[in-house]
């Protein structure tokens, strides 16, 4: 059932699909919700997060996807595919599943800074990029957005939605019921290990 992580990449939402949400857990300064989808069997996950870095350290840890499976939860790799510009990428990553088939994604990561102090960061799948591999269930929709605003210098306020379609057989209850461990486990790992990240040059 911990193929749930697929719900980790990355969707822009409607005020009104986001009112009916609940939280599933709030633990080491990380909350995730989840909210009633007004158009997919499976819930919208949602999470809010701080993060002790700069903007910078956040783009550089996004790109680089060699490292990838560092912090995403249950990633059992991932390889960049094209890169369109120093902020627009398409990537390809697959998710372990145990019990069913894995699940990948082929994904369009593009960072947009929207304000001086605030940036939009989108991660689309694209699943035709590439063809779909053997015994592996390729995510046909995934649309996830990173709300991100510098609080001060050094601090970032991360809301993070993501709504997406699982692809195959799989039971939307378990779905539904343990979608909030995933992004619980993947910012976790991210707020401890993104200092690694040179913070040199702006955005």
């Amino acid at each position: 059932m911990k193929f749930i992580t697929v719900a980790l990449l990355l969707l822009s939402l409607t005020v009104a699909a986001q009112k009916d949400c609940t939280l599933k857990l709030e633990k080491d300064s990380i909350q995730v919700f989840t909210c009633r989808s007004t158009n997919s069997k499976y819930k919208i996950i949602k999470a809010n997060f701080e993060l002790a870095a700069n903007p910078e350290q956040l783009q550089r840890m996004l790109l680089d996807i060699d490292r990838l499976g560092d912090w995403q939860y249950r990633t059992a790799s991932a390889k960049l595919l094209k890169t369109i510009s120093q902020q627009e990428i398409i990537y390809h990553t697959e998710v372990s599943a145990p019990v069913i088939d894995n699940r990948d994604f082929v994904i369009q990561l593009k960072i947009e800074k929207k304000a001086s102090d605030e940036w939009i960061i989108s991660a689309i799948s694209v699943p035709n990029f590439i063809p779909s591999i053997e015994n592996v269930v390729r995510i046909p929709r995934s649309k996830a957005v990173w709300n991100v605003k510098e609080k001060t210098p050094g601090k970032l306020s991360v809301e993070y939605t993501i709504e997406i379609d699982f692809g195959g057989v799989v039971p939307v209850w378990v779905v539904n019921s343990l979608a909030h461990k995933a992004p619980y486990e993947t910012f976790k790992s991210m707020k401890e290990k993104i200092g690694k990240y040179a913070a040199a040059g702006k955005l």
